[in-house]
């Protein structure tokens, strides 16, 4: 939800008022159904000049909804009243809408609507929306003429950017809408190339700890001599006899006998070594193979591009000194094509070539591949169920035709379950480039039984929700192997955190407190949920934090609960996230130091994952606090409009409405840390959380309908086979599911316990 969004929404409205005004003025007789509809338009009216940036998206879509039934009755009754009119058009043509291309031009975009078929000229205007890749609207452009092109005023800074064009056009009784993406532009950053210096911008230490005949372990320390911030985007590179270079916090690689290494990243995103202006960095651990560790492991050393002193064991290495002489390139012939393996398989057109075997421990790929081209491109790249993960030098037999392979399965980015793998070479030309790929391997790699499944439940405080009832917390099934009281609120203040298990008039804290107990000995965990729809927090500042924190310390001790849960929204981090991050944070180490199996969760909506646009509370949280997460639910519900793109590569988003093909597809997107591929095959921005082990991640789903606007469905077996697709899919750790809410599920007859226990317990 943005202003935009909540700007449409009070037009709509009064464009209904409108609406109404008018048929009261000519039909004053009209009765009750008159009455009635203006004491629904004063409550809606009452609710939308409460809506805001801060406002849940839950309550957002309420109001839509309620919108739309108002909108419905009134013109219900006007055609009621009103002897119809004979139509102008016999048969109404729907305008049909060609393409919205996409253009910029010195960081400016423009956009042009093309064949466009409008021949009853119903089309009364178009709304031009400039988006980044993950739907965030940055500038709007209207107009009434469709053809012309329009252009924007925002300067564009590097990433991609997409143009959702709505066309309104006159239909029957009102105006409808035709909603069309365009292609997807990407800005690239800059290249600067920084100007030749005379003094070595950095030093690179080596130290070994180890040593034998063909491998050595050793540490890394690269000293910055300069003002300049690399942060993240930095790469060594240096001559050596070694075969290669790993450690799981870099990205090492080696062309021809030239190893470069950059930082890799953790499952957030952020790189694991930032080097900042006269910064360092060092980093242990560091294996090689190939070669012994000795003064001539590394020469000719340099930091993107520049020259760089170079100590091994202590000793300044000739040719890593003052500024060596650049290694040259060999001379590019421009008529030939440049070798691009794609991020995901199949390849259009490439060439099937033998196979490759593996021996039978199930630990290499062994053998040879024979090419049908000789001049064969120097690397390979390796897939792994479908995306590149991999490229590796080509080693090529006495036989030129004929290449070795020989890889670690352990290399290989497995996932528990059946992998694929396969291997694809490039033969190239004066002109083309020819793709060659091996047959698809499968690879089975063995759960490590490490994964305890669990069956999570919400369980309301306050005596229901709507039609469903109180439910003893001892009546909690045995299969809810965790039960999540909800929740803490706040006090009129903002800051103090409240709980009052007494609100449902049905037991006394005393008595709570001994529910508590038992069931935590019958073997539940039973924690403690903050936020809700009623819990928003103002934490402004270090003083705030500290209130904030005792009080829900205060809470979990008096009641026993041994575990947090964070069902916060985004109202409740105004003015930045730093201080709730830091308060969750604090109290979860409170615990842990108490009790290491103290259980921290969280429970964030679809959208507060995918972008930054709906706030970054959780995004911050998970960052900060990722090493203390016992179990991520996101809410797969509720999320109309906020959607995920395939992994089939369709390029058409699906959100939760279609839940058996959402839940396969959001919880794959949120593993691998990315949306499905979109816009022709390439990949979606990168999820601003990164990817979430499976480990920690469940499945959170309404228990049956009325349990959640969107998503909640009472065929059971649609989210059983959706699990099933998860499973296929090779992510057999994901932890299992979370439902609002118990009550909801008893109201159902239990049917989700019922049906999703079995599978996973």
């Amino acid at each position: 939800m943005n202003t935009l969004e909540i700007q449409n929404i009070k037009s709509h409205f009064t464009n209904v008022l409108n609406h109404y005004n008018n048929l009261k003025k000519r039909f004053v007789d009209a009765g009750n159904e008159l009455e009635s509809l203006n004491i629904q338009l004063i409550e809606l009216k009452n609710k939308i000049n409460s809506l805001n940036m801060e406002s849940s998206i839950i309550y957002f879509f309420e109001i839509k909804e309620l919108l739309s039934n108002v909108e419905k009755n009134i013109f219900d009754l006007d055609g009621d009243t009103i002897p119809p009119e004979p139509p102008v058009d016999p048969e109404i043509i729907v305008p049909t809408i060609g393409t919205v291309e996409l253009t910029t031009t010195e960081k400016k975009a423009s956009v042009v609507t093309k064949s466009i078929s409008d021949s009853q000229n119903r089309l009364t205007q178009v709304t031009y929306n400039l988006k980044t890749s993950v739907r965030n609207t940055i500038e709007q452009k209207t107009t009434t003429t469709p053809v012309e092109t329009i252009s924007f005023s925002t300067i564009l800074t590097p990433g991609d950017y997409i143009v959702e064009a709505i066309f309104s056009y006159r239909g029957a009784q009102s105006l409808e809408q035709i909603t069309k993406s365009s292609n997807l532009v990407t800005i690239k950053e800059d290249v600067i190339i920084p100007p030749p210096t005379g003094d070595n911008v950095a030093t690179l230490k080596f130290t070994s700890s180890q040593s034998w005949n063909n491998g050595f372990s050793a540490a890394m320390e690269l000293i910055s001599h300069s003002n300049e911030n690399y942060g993240g985007k930095w790469e060594l590179s240096f001559d050596s006899p070694a075969a290669g270079l790993s450690q799981w916090q870099i990205n090492a690689s080696k062309t021809g006998n030239r190893i470069s290494i950059t930082s890799g990243s953790d499952w957030s995103g952020a790189p694991h070594f930032n080097l900042g202006p006269n910064g360092s960095f060092k980093i242990d651990g560091i294996n090689g193979t190939g070669a012994p560790f000795d003064t001539k492991v590394a020469s000719n050393a340099t930091l993107n591009g520049q020259p760089i002193t170079l100590i091994i064991n202590g000793e300044t290495v000739e040719g890593g000194g003052t500024n060596p002489e650049p290694p040259v390139d060999p001379p590019v012939d421009p008529e030939v094509p440049t070798v691009n393996f794609p991020e995901r398989l199949p390849l259009i057109g490439a060439t099937d070539v033998e196979a490759i075997y593996l021996n039978g421990d199930n630990t290499q790929l062994l053998g040879t591949v024979s090419i049908p081209s000789l001049d064969i491109h120097t690397e390979y790249a390796i897939y792994v169920n479908g995306f590149k993960s991999a490229t590796k030098p080509v080693e090529f037999t006495r036989r030129s035709s004929m290449v070795n392979v020989s890889l670690e399965v352990t290399s290989l980015p497995l996932l528990t379950g059946n992998n694929t793998v396969q291997l694809v070479f490039a033969g190239k030309n004066a002109s083309t480039i020819t793709y060659y790929q091996t047959n698809i391997l499968t690879i089975t790699k063995e759960s490590t039984g490490s994964s305890k499944k669990s069956l999570i439940g919400y369980w309301s405080s306050w005596g229901g929700n709507g039609p469903t009832s109180y439910i003893d917390l001892e009546e909690t099934p045995t299969e809810y192997d965790t039960i999540v009281v909800s929740f803490i609120e706040h006090a009129n203040d903002y800051l103090t955190p409240v709980f009052d298990p007494e609100a449902s008039k049905a037991v006394t804290k005393a008595q709570f407190k001994e529910k508590v107990a038992r069931m935590k000995a019958k073997g539940h965990n039973v924690i403690i949920a903050v936020g809700g729809q009623n819990g928003v927090f103002h934490i402004k500042s270090d003083s705030d934090k500290e209130i904030f924190k005792n009080g829900v310390i205060n809470i979990i001790e008096e009641y026993g609960f041994n575990g947090f849960d964070v069902d916060l929204e985004g109202q409740s981090a105004q003015n930045g996230t730093s201080h709730v991050v830091q308060a969750i944070k604090e109290i979860i180490e409170y615990f842990r130091a108490k009790d290491p199996n103290f259980i921290y969760s969280m429970a964030p909506e679809v959208a507060y994952l995918i972008s930054t646009g709906f706030g970054s509370l959780y995004i911050d949280l998970i960052r900060e606090t990722k090493h203390l997460i016992t179990t991520i639910h996101p809410q797969y519900y509720n999320a109309p409009g906020t959607g995920v793109y395939p992994f089939d590569g369709s390029g058409v988003a699906i959100d939760c409405k279609n839940q058996a093909r959402f839940i396969p597809e959001f919880t794959e997107a949120l593993i691998k840390g990315h949306d499905g591929p979109a816009w022709g095959g390439q990949y979606a921005q990168l999820f601003p959380i990164g990817p979430i082990p499976e480990e920690i991640l469940a499945i959170g789903l309404p228990s049956g309908v009325g349990a959640a606007g969107t998503g909640a469905i009472n065929d059971m077996n649609v989210f059983v086979e959706a699990w099933r697709e998860v499973q296929r899919r090779g992510y057999s750790n994901v932890k299992g599911f979370m439902t609002w809410s118990i009550d909801w599920d008893k109201y159902h007859n239990w049917q989700f316990k019922n049906a999703l226990a079995p599978i996973i317990k």
